[in-house]
């Protein structure tokens, strides 16, 4: 026993001997947002090491950033350290959303027992984060929208501000996010607005705040620009020597790109630009070329970028050239054309059912079609609407209804129907009658509706028209997008739902957001619910609606919609989401692995701090 105690010294020396610290001799470099690994490998001669008698201290200039003592304790948020790596003699550094601040000299301390060992590593921040601005060219008194963009983002959580001479217009998170966690976040946002005189003098900024790293901003100045005017015509005195010219007048700034193109093929063309006396400019593109038959139904384009007009525009010029038809052949051609008038005359010809315009709820929808041919007067129009199994018969005013009950008689009155006879030519040898039908629109009832319109004589069909009816959830001047998801999301994890509406926008519009969960419908109020966050960006021709919540497991299978409606009450359009998956969290196991040593190689009850 005596010779064990005296050989243990000895032992713990040899090992201690040993100790090895090595760190990475090049600086290491991390993007801002992403996770930072400063490696420091120990060795001990032997492996795998007990973590319990391993003492590890990480500093950054000085300052302590973590520590491991029997536990681990983090003084910068985001520190962290394997205990499963130190039995492999691993002590390296993880730090996540790294900032500018993050950067510099590390030292990694080991100790055990008597034995200690420092190393230092060096770390670079670099930002990769930048923003781009489109739409900074403006029309005076006319609205106007502002593009932003923030690029390589580790994540799309972001605010944006719109500010004038540092005063914030608009607050809004991004309508539109593109990219992923491990290529970086791309965020879209964009402000509407009507500049006036005095604004090209403002500073404007775009701002986009993140929780972590320092806001990105970009300040700009408007300038006031004036959209071209294009003309695209042909210039000549017949077929040869012609010439294509694309003028393009009044415009400003003088930043113009003009492209001419025979069916898809770019030509070369003369361009002459000069300065008109309001300011403005204009210009000429001329491309000389002979007109031949080669040329008919060519389709020849003049494209016109300029800043006023984001998407550009195009104008299309088709030549219908028309070769040498002897005599003979024409007068050929006209009496075969008065022989087709001729039977036209005595054939029946039943015309397509025409709509005045689109149908929206409660609009009044009418519905038109004709029949002309020789034939006597006594021919009736019948109409008759068919909805699944379902099917409705509509005569002309006077007419008795077939039997049926009430129900069908009262859905009967709610459509009028009239038919208005004419006679053409000397002597009444052509006939035409039209049959008309109106009604008002409901969308349950005449959406995907069929209407056939039925001509008839002594209860024998001379020939009908079909038509399938379909209602809009708007009045047809403005769209609506869809609500988007991602496939699963996280508990807790923040997330922002978006709905947009463009275009000829009423006046008083009022945005409702509504949760179904189990078949329950819930309206989500701004004042009532703590766990929502309804927010709106309105502007002219534009309102963009925001739900911003951090789903729980209990939400999961939820569909949110929103709502468009008048102060009437009347719900213009409505977009629904998918249903909401929320992945439950994951939990995480590790085990620690031990060496017998037989010995301590230091009191445990003794901590050094350096």
């Amino acid at each position: 026993m005596s010779s064990l105690l005296l050989i243990l010294p000895l032992l713990v020396t040899v090992v201690c001997a040993q100790l090895r610290v090595t760190t990475s001799p090049a600086p290491i470099t991390s993007e801002s947002g992403t996770t930072a690994v400063l490696q420091c490998m120990f060795s001990l001669g032997v492996t795998p090491v007990d973590p319990a008698q391993v003492h590890v201290f990480w500093k950054h200039e000085g300052k302590k950033v973590l520590s491991y003592v029997d536990k681990i304790t983090a003084f910068r948020p985001g520190a962290h350290i394997s205990e499963e790596q130190l039995a492999k003699g691993d002590a390296s550094l993880s730090l996540q959303n790294v900032t500018q601040e993050d950067a510099g000299l590390y030292t990694c301390s080991i100790r055990l027992g008597s034995e200690q060992v420092i190393q230092s590593i060096s770390l670079t921040v670099t930002d990769f984060r930048y923003i781009n601005l489109e739409g900074t060219t403006v029309i005076m008194n006319k609205s106007n929208e502002l593009r932003c963009s923030a690029h390589n983002l580790s994540s799309p959580d972001v605010m944006f501000k719109w500010m004038k001479d540092g005063v914030v217009l608009s607050t809004s998170t991004p309508h539109l996010v593109e990219g992923s966690t491990g290529q970086g976040f791309k965020v879209h946002s964009s402000f509407c607005f009507t500049p006036v005189l005095g604004d090209d003098k403002a500073q404007y900024t775009c701002q986009v705040v993140q929780k972590i790293l320092p806001p990105l901003k970009k300040t700009f100045q408007l300038t006031f620009g004036v959209q071209p005017e294009v003309f695209f015509y042909l210039s000549s005195k017949g077929q040869k020597n012609s010439s294509l010219i694309c003028l393009v007048s009044g415009f400003y700034p003088d930043e113009l790109n003009l492209s001419m193109k025979r069916d898809g093929e770019l030509l070369g063309c003369k361009i002459n630009k000069w300065r008109n006396a309001n300011g403005t400019y204009s210009l000429e593109a001329i491309y000389r070329t002979n007109v031949t038959y080669k040329d008919s139904d060519i389709d020849y384009t003049c494209t016109v970028h300029h800043p006023t007009i984001s998407a550009g525009t195009t104008e299309r010029l088709t030549f219908l050239v028309d070769a040498y038809v002897p005599k003979a052949l024409w007068i050929s051609a006209a009496c075969g054309l008065l022989l087709l008038i001729v039977i036209q005359i005595f054939c029946k010809h039943v015309t397509d059912i025409s709509v005045c315009k689109d149908w929206t709820e409660g609009s009044i929808a009418t519905l038109k079609c004709s029949i002309a041919g020789r034939y006597p007067k006594n021919i009736t129009a019948v109409w008759l609407i068919r909805q699944g199994d379902k099917e409705i018969e509509i005569k002309e005013k006077g007419s008795l209804y077939t039997p049926g009950d009430y129900k069908e008689l009262q859905e009967q009155d709610s459509y009028t129907c009239w038919n208005i006879v004419k006679s053409r030519f000397v002597g009444g040898i052509r006939h035409s009658l039209c049959s008309i039908l109106s009604f008002q629109v409901h969308k349950e009832r005449h959406d995907q509706a069929e209407f056939i319109c039925r001509f008839m004589r002594a209860g024998t069909i001379l020939g009908e028209k079909k038509y399938f009816g379909t209602v809009l959830d708007s009045y047809g001047f403005y769209s609506v997008s869809d609500i988007c998801l991602p496939e699963t999301c996280n508990e807790g994890e923040r997330l922002t739902l978006s709905c947009i509406m463009k275009g000829n926008i009423p006046r008083d519009i009022r945005v409702t957001w509504e949760k179904c969960l189990n078949e329950e419908h819930t309206v989500i109020s701004k004042e009532q619910d703590v766990n929502y966050q309804v927010t709106e960006n309105k502007s002219q021709g534009q309102i963009c609606a925001f739900l911003t919540l951090c789903p729980s497991c209990e939400e999961s299978g939820a569909v949110f919609t929103a709502s468009f409606s008048e102060n009437e009450g009347r719900i213009l359009a409505e977009r629904s989401s998918a249903p909401l998956k929320v992945a439950e969290p994951k939990k995480t196991h590790w085990s620690r692995t031990y060496q017998d040593w037989g010995f301590r190689a230091f009191d445990e009850n003794v901590i050094t701090e350096m």
